[in-house]
């Protein structure tokens, strides 16, 4: 019995199920709060505890990894699929290029600003910190998506931090879409092409789909917004390399 509560297809349609489950109620009540991604993550990770607590009686770092490893393996197809989707951004960026046409001033400006934050910010806490070089190379690409940041990682030479990478990426994702619509209600902000440009460029792909909230067109600013920090921050990323 307890094997069917960590087979692949369960953690595979548990995984699935969380996420749309937030998602639905995250559009039944408009609450940033219940964003579905951040809630997948602490249902999963809960459970995991939860179950390696039930099974050995203690929360031993092995086991731990033990039952991640094999989460992992059985949500594989998440991974493998991140490389289509990265292609597949090429498409909204065409159906989406008279935006880019009409507000590419306000697109480069945003993309630079955000792109030199975004890596400044990682650079100063590092240094700050006394993290070591590589811990600041697997954080560099924090502000972009998932597959970006991951290539980002091979051409800095960082690919065995690959955890640290994602997680910060998916941490820069969620709060973004979390605190975003709250700092756009503070700041009383109504402009489309501004609210696209700030979650686009802030929290990448999470924030986007946050965007399409508020009207077709900061959705599209803000998928814009994500292939062009993406671009630029790969951009930084060779340059670097060249350097290091």
């Amino acid at each position: 019995m307890l094997d069917i509560l960590t087979s692949p297809l369960f953690y595979l349609f548990m995984t699935i199920g969380i996420y749309f489950l937030f998602t639905f109620l995250q559009r039944k009540t408009k609450s940033p709060l219940l964003n579905p991604l951040l809630w997948s993550i602490v249902f999963i990770v809960g459970y995991i505890l939860l179950f390696v607590f039930f099974i050995y009686g203690n929360l031993d770092q092995s086991n731990i990894a033990k039952e991640v490893s094999k989460y992992q393996d059985s949500t594989m197809i998440f991974d493998i699929l991140l490389a289509p989707v990265t292609v597949a951004l090429a498409l909204p960026l065409y159906i989406n290029r008279h935006v880019l046409k009409e507000n590419w001033v306000a697109v480069i400006v945003a993309t630079i600003v955000g792109t030199l934050t975004s890596i400044g910010s990682v650079v100063g806490l590092s240094l700050l910190l006394g993290l070591n070089k590589d811990i600041m190379y697997a954080l560099f690409p924090r502000g972009v998506t998932t597959a970006i940041a991951k290539e980002i990682g091979n051409i800095l030479g960082v690919s065995p931090f690959v955890a640290i990478t994602v997680t910060v990426v998916v941490l820069t994702g969620v709060v973004g879409a979390v605190l975003g619509p709250l700092l756009i209600k503070v700041f009383g902000k109504k402009d489309d092409i501004a609210i696209g440009l700030a979650l686009g460029s802030s929290s990448h792909a999470i924030g986007t789909s946050k965007a399409f909230d508020y009207s077709e067109k900061a959705g599209a600013i803000a998928t814009v917004s994500i292939i062009t920090n993406g671009l630029l921050t790969v951009l930084v990323a060779v340059i670097v390399s060249l350097f290091r």
